[in-house]
């Protein structure tokens, strides 16, 4: 009896042990899936402004995202869709340009991916880093499955000591 409840106690262990084991597995292959789609989502924004495709670009965008952009002419937060596609098309007249032919080199260097449910932290470093560097934060939201920039956050440093 004795040798019987002891084999019941190991199995208890063994089955608590795999279910962990199980969980575990799932829990990194969904945040796997999840890294990769986050990574596809803001490679096809980065993508789209290098190619001024308008409707790609807005779409990269949750309906509440703000933005906080570099440049102090443009200090202040810009906050939903239509403040987002007004500061974008007002900066970039190149998105509805049907005679466009410009294309942006963005480059996007030490790519960071962190997930936090639905919830996802991109950040990345544009140019050289020799004499300035630019820096950008998406936070993403999964929304109905997809990836979308809830914050932009960029911002650029440089080695001017003026």
């Amino acid at each position: 009896m004795a040798r019987n409840l002891s084999f019941k106690i190991m199995s208890s262990k063994n089955l608590l042990l795999l279910a962990i084991l199980c969980l575990l597995t799932f829990s990194l292959q969904a945040q796997s899936r999840d890294s990769i789609a986050v990574m596809k989502s803001a490679t096809n924004f980065v993508s789209a402004f290098n190619n001024f495709q308008w409707t790609t670009f807005r779409e990269s965008f949750s309906d509440e995202a703000t933005i906080f952009y570099p440049y102090w002419n443009q200090a202040k937060r810009v906050r939903g869709r239509q403040e987002i596609e007004s500061a974008w098309l007002t900066i970039f007249p190149e998105f509805t340009d049907p005679t466009n032919t410009r294309k942006l080199q963005i480059n996007p260097k030490d790519i960071n991916i962190q997930l936090y449910g639905k919830t996802a932290i991109v950040s990345f470093h544009l140019g050289d880093g020799l004499k300035s560097l630019s820096r950008r934060t998406l936070v993403m939201v999964k929304e109905k499955g997809i990836w979308k920039i809830a914050h932009l956050h960029a911002s650029s440093v440089s080695d001017d000591k003026n």
